[in-house]
């Protein structure tokens, strides 16, 4: 039996624009460097403005460099981390359990011992269950917070875009090369912060308490892992 550590699994929603958009006449988001082809060397360089109607945006740095983002993160791993010492602990509980039963097995009649451990296998299985179920809770509290960041981040986000003449904004990653001069990253963060700051979610614990399983009469000699 180990202990059981859920992992997260991010995702990322963005109700504001599609990552696919690339000016017209354009066949693929690697062109987008012919915008400034025509300045020699780095327009950043010789101290030149770069005007573009592309813009490109890092949207996991942008969350995760965000004062929104930097506090869901640190409630996601205050919650993570009191969920892996719940498991840890159930674990040492049901570990003592079986090692009572084991000490019974041989005085106790086969059909009583038997009785015992399917009760137990099916206290196991509710508890691995219970604490999967909040894995995933975590797991939902997280897509909800970034889809909410997205909705509340927009319209500072626009508004970087019209200081920089901007039209369309894409996932930098999507880039194959493109000048710094283009990506607005680092002003849309600023910006962000400056309107809604660390956001309006509510600082919550764990939305399912954690509840020490009850101590049963039956017992079973190997305790299934809760991983």
């Amino acid at each position: 039996m180990g202990a059981g550590v859920f992992g997260l699994c991010l995702s990322l929603a963005s109700p504001l624009w599609a990552q696919s958009q690339i000016v017209q006449g354009q066949e693929s988001p690697a062109e987008i460097p012919a915008i400034s082809e025509t300045l020699p060397g780095s327009a950043q360089n010789q101290g030149l403005s770069l005007v573009s109607a592309v813009v490109t945006l890092d949207q996991d740095a942008l969350f995760t460099g965000s004062a929104f983002g930097q506090r869901v993160q640190h409630q996601l791993e205050r919650d993570r981390d009191a969920l892996t010492l719940e498991n840890r602990r159930i674990e040492a509980e049901l570990v003592e359990e079986e090692l009572a039963l084991t000490e019974i097995r041989d005085s106790t009649a086969m059909a009583e011992f038997t009785r015992l451990a399917n009760a137990f296998d099916e206290k196991v299985r509710q508890v691995r269950e219970a604490q999967d179920g909040k894995s995933i809770l975590l797991q939902q509290r997280l897509e909800r917070e970034r889809q909410n960041f997205w909705t509340e981040a927009g319209p500072a986000i626009a508004e970087v875009m019209r200081q920089k003449g901007a039209l369309v904004v894409i996932d930098r990653n999507a880039i194959l090369l493109a000048f710094d001069g283009v990506d607005i990253t680092q002003d849309a963060i600023a910006a962000i912060d400056t309107a809604i700051g660390a956001g309006k979610s509510p600082n919550l614990p764990l939305a399912v308490p954690a509840q020490r399983p009850e101590r049963a009469e039956s017992t079973v000699p190997i305790a299934p892992s809760l991983e």
